[in-house]
């Protein structure tokens, strides 16, 4: 194995890391770090994470053969599996987008004449898009994309000073497109600024997107009717509580999460834009309605699910390329729809199991498992201390590492 650039970058640690620590970065080093090196600063190795497939899904009619999941949470995979073979033979998916573009934001904090600030955009708009879709954007128009509008908006501060905001909505087609967004708006700052004499503080995309909202909805049939009743008042808890809301929408993304990991797009982009469109309208709310009529259940999904199939890690990560040609999506918005759909079927394992059984029934399953490898059990002994956690779960309703230390040591005795 030759370390180049690593190495170097290693050596700098040994005063500061053990033989050890720098050992087992050492091991994390595949052939070496040229493409860690590409991705981020400073890489002196990798931290990995599982990568799983499950069964593939069938959405508007198609279908999607194989769902690549980066994930480490012990649930989730298995979760997402028993459900979506559920779903196969229960429901039925349907989605759709609404809205194109992305949006980037020029900020002016401190307005000199905000009477006439929307009218002095108003006026300059259609010079700006074609200003910014023959410079910046030229080759995102060449694929059918680039600024499609140009808005403007008041806000009044905590100060009663008033502040303005420029909306640039840009079409970015199958890329997420944050960096062309960011250089357009740059791009259009000056000579905004000069045309209406103000000053702008900054530009930046915006990930609450709501120019471009993907809705997915899956229709289940034949449940037990107790069962549907049961998730409609839990998606009810979730649309009153925001308490409860942030723990529902976190289990939603659970799934999408791992698909966006997966497919090489900005996990945290996803999280902020969902998070912020759960509380657009003032009150935190769950992403997510369940609506029961005998023994129907109907589930819909909406958010700004801002994905990409082309530039970014998805053209440079050789198991990001693998996961979309796993799936088989031929754009962005296809890709939104199944991460919105895994989403949606995680949300529904999670209430089910909430409902029913609870959450700790089907999670300390395989909870057990990691609570055994914090001990040093044999396999042999791991058998044997299994059972004993089991029983003491089923009997208490609860387990902890002490009882498996405690176990095993009774075993050894």
């Amino acid at each position: 194995m030759k370390f180049r650039k690593e190495v170097k970058q290693l050596r700098q640690l040994e005063n500061l890391l053990s033989a050890a620590d720098l050992q087992l970065l050492k091991s994390t080093i595949d052939d070496d770090l040229e493409l860690a090196n590409i991705l981020i600063e400073n890489a002196v190795g990798y931290f990995k994470l599982p990568f799983a497939l499950t069964p593939g899904i069938t959405i508007n009619n198609k279908a999607y053969p194989l769902i690549p999941l980066v994930v480490e949470e012990t649930s989730v995979v298995a979760g997402l599996c028993k459900n979506i073979i559920f779903a196969k033979s229960h429901g039925t998916f349907f989605a759709s987008q609404e809205g194109h573009s992305f949006i980037g934001q020029i900020h002016f904090p401190n307005l000199q004449a905000p009477e006439i600030f929307e009218k002095s955009i108003l006026d300059i708009k259609e010079e700006l898009i074609v200003q910014a879709n023959q410079n910046p954007c030229a080759s995102m128009v060449k694929r059918g994309g680039g600024v499609q509008d140009i808005t403007a908006m008041l806000i009044t501060r905590p100060d009663t000073k008033i502040m303005g905001i420029v909306h640039v909505l840009v079409d970015t087609k199958d890329a997420m497109g944050a960096n062309i967004i960011n250089q357009t708006c740059e791009y259009l700052k000056p000579l905004i600024e000069a045309s209406i004499a103000e000053k702008a503080l900054m530009c930046i995309l915006s990930n609450l997107n709501t120019e471009r909202l993907t809705k997915v909805e899956i229709l289940l049939e034949d449940l037990d009717e107790t069962l549907a009743h049961r998730i409609e008042e839990a998606s009810i808890v979730a649309q009153c509580d925001p308490y409860r809301a942030v723990t529902h929408n976190k289990g939603i993304m659970n799934g999408m999460d791992a698909v966006c990991l997966a497919t090489g797009n900005d996990w945290r982009s996803l999280e902020a834009g969902m998070h912020g469109f759960a509380g657009h309208n003032g009150t935190y709310r769950g992403l997510s309605n369940w609506v029961a009529k005998g023994r129907q259940l109907k589930g819909t999904l909406v958010g700004p699910i801002n994905v990409g199939i082309v530039g970014g890690m998805t053209g440079i990560h050789p198991m990001a390329a693998f996961s979309l040609r796993c799936l088989g999506v031929e754009n962005s918005c296809e890709l939104a729809y199944v991460m919105g759909a895994i989403g949606l079927i995680q949300n529904f394992a999670a209430l089910r199991a909430l409902v029913t059984d609870g959450i700790s029934k089907g999670h300390m399953r395989l909870h057990l498992r990691n609570l055994l490898k914090q001990t040093d059990a044999t396999p042999c002994e791991q058998k044997k201390v299994l059972i004993s956690l089991k029983q003491i779960f089923s009997d208490k309703q609860y387990v902890t590492a002490t009882d498996a230390h405690t176990i095993l040591k009774k075993l050894r005795s």
